[in-house]
């Protein structure tokens, strides 16, 4: 009986050490810094494959290797643990801006003008806002 139970300790960890290698191949190493802003995978849905990340959250501190404090912006203050599993960093997008820059162009006097007939614009997506806000001018 004890070679029976030697035996079947010297395999779990022969098998122990052989899925280690083979998930630590796979497996993403993940390390954040005091700071650094994180989404958090929710847990609480109706079923697991109902994926929701939350957040932004930022990193209060670090407990170890695997275990985050994280304090999320929109739970007044509140501060939670969670695995590093549950977390992924999070890349804000950049904000797109639409800029206007309006400046008369002079257009060049064509024997039209003379005739009353107007000069049409070489490039139809530039529009004359001031002449459009007096022509709306109530």
């Amino acid at each position: 009986m004890r070679r029976c139970q030697d035996l079947a300790v010297e395999r779990m960890t022969e098998v122990q050490v052989k899925r280690k290698i083979w998930y630590d191949k796979n497996a993403v190493r993940r390390k954040f810094q005091v700071g650094d802003q994180v989404l958090v995978l929710a847990t609480s849905k109706p079923n697991k494959m109902a994926v929701q990340w939350t957040g932004p959250g930022v990193i209060e501190s670090q407990l170890s290797d695997t275990n985050y404090i994280v304090k999320m912006a929109n739970k007044n203050d509140k501060t939670q643990i969670y695995h590093v599993n549950l977390l992924k960093p999070y890349h804000q997008t950049p904000e797109k801006i639409n800029l206007l820059i309006s400046e008369r162009k002079e257009i060049p006097e064509a024997e039209s003008d003379e005739l009353g007939i107007p000069y049409p614009t070489v490039d139809p997506n530039v529009y004359d806002f001031e002449e459009i806000i007096r022509d709306s001018a109530l």
